[in-house]
């Protein structure tokens, strides 16, 4: 094993060079970038282009939609200087899914109560918590939406992390770093949030829509993420799949659920 690492190291992972010095004159990436599976180098890429927006952001942008697992292994295998970092895409994606949440409908006390079945159980504990509450109804409903608002793109970064160490449990007998099922984990719930988002957009059409984007579309995209990035035959990726897509639904109902209580419980 440390042969083959001796042997990659003097040659560039993005671009196949060979290296003369600590970056590939060809295409600049770092000699060692490629070679550091620790969770830190993912974090120092990050803070590395923060601020830098040009083609690589619209061409990464495009393969989270067009194709599946492709940047999670483009980014595992160590070419990486021509995509932006999977933490900056996710953060971007959160912004803007945060943005146009609070510009479309901020108030989402009215979209669950007001608007809400008569036997919804989140319906219920919201009143619930209001009943219980010394503030007014004014202010707990103004608390509530901040609460919900501020915090939904935050939660989930907490079933990410469950979602990612699932990852690794499962294919704890590959040799493969925690970094890279981080690294899976943000560009899958990247897609994630911009499918929710469509479901947001779509939720006026029917609940139908939103339960289609929020858990069908990304079980199928999830199908073909685990198959390009893990598997090379087909029966492996759909039974390592199955596990993940009815984690992933788990996870992501404790998300939009959880959201709600949690809301609903610091309003009061």
């Amino acid at each position: 094993m440390q042969e083959i690492k001796d042997k990659i190291s003097h040659i560039c992972q993005n671009c196949g060079s060979d290296l003369s010095g600590n970056y590939c004159s060809n295409c600049g990436q770092e000699g060692k970038a490629a070679l550091n599976r620790s969770v830190f180098s993912l974090i120092h890429h990050f803070f590395e282009e923060l601020f830098v927006w040009d083609s690589r952001f619209f061409r990464s942008v495009k393969y989270i939609f067009t194709r599946p697992g492709f940047l999670t292994h483009e980014y595992i295998s160590g070419r990486i200087v021509g995509y932006i970092s999977p933490l900056k895409m996710f953060l971007f994606t959160s912004l803007v899914l945060f943005f146009i949440m609070i510009k479309s409908d901020s108030d989402q006390y009215k979209a669950l109560v007001t608007n809400g079945g008569e036997d919804d159980f989140l319906r219920e504990f919201i009143l619930e918590q209001q009943n219980k509450s010394s503030n007014s109804a004014e202010l707990f409903i103004n608390n509530f939406n901040e609460q919900f608002n501020d915090n939904i793109t935050i939660y989930i970064f907490i079933i990410m992390f469950l979602f990612s160490i699932l990852l690794k449990i499962i294919y704890i007998t590959k040799n493969y770093y925690y970094s890279e099922h981080i690294v899976f984990t943000l560009h899958f719930f990247t897609f994630v949030l911009w499918s929710f988002l469509a479901g947001v957009i779509a939720q006026d059409l029917g609940e139908i829509f939103v339960i289609l984007f929020l858990y069908i579309v990304p079980a199928v995209y999830l199908l073909i993420a685990v198959k390009r990035v893990y598997h090379k035959t087909f029966l492996p990726a759909v039974l390592s799949s199955a596990f993940m897509t009815i984690s992933y639904w788990v996870l992501i109902s404790i998300w939009m659920i959880g959201t709600v209580f949690l809301s609903a419980y610091r309003a009061a």
